[in-house]
């Protein structure tokens, strides 16, 4: 594993999966997990403060549409 793209792969496949098995496992294990899962969350701050809700929100499909279209905006030489 010598090429960038390699690497590349296994770092945001490690991340990917820390991020999705907490939050498979707070959707589907409301009795016995500790956490709440992103979407309740999310719930829970947009009926205290709308507003903020809004905010996290589109900054999060900001985030998503950067990951899903990389290199865009920025193209690779």
């Amino acid at each position: 594993m010598t090429d960038v793209r390699s690497w590349g792969y296994v770092v945001w496949g490690i991340l990917a999966l820390a991020v999705a098995i907490p939050e498979i496992v707070a959707a589907f294990g409301r009795e016995f997990v500790p956490w709440p899962g992103f979407a309740r969350t999310v719930t829970h701050l947009q009926a205290r403060k709308p507003w903020l809700g809004a905010l996290f929100l589109a900054a999060f499909a900001v985030l998503v549409v950067h990951i899903i279209f990389y290199p865009w905006p920025t193209p690779l030489e």
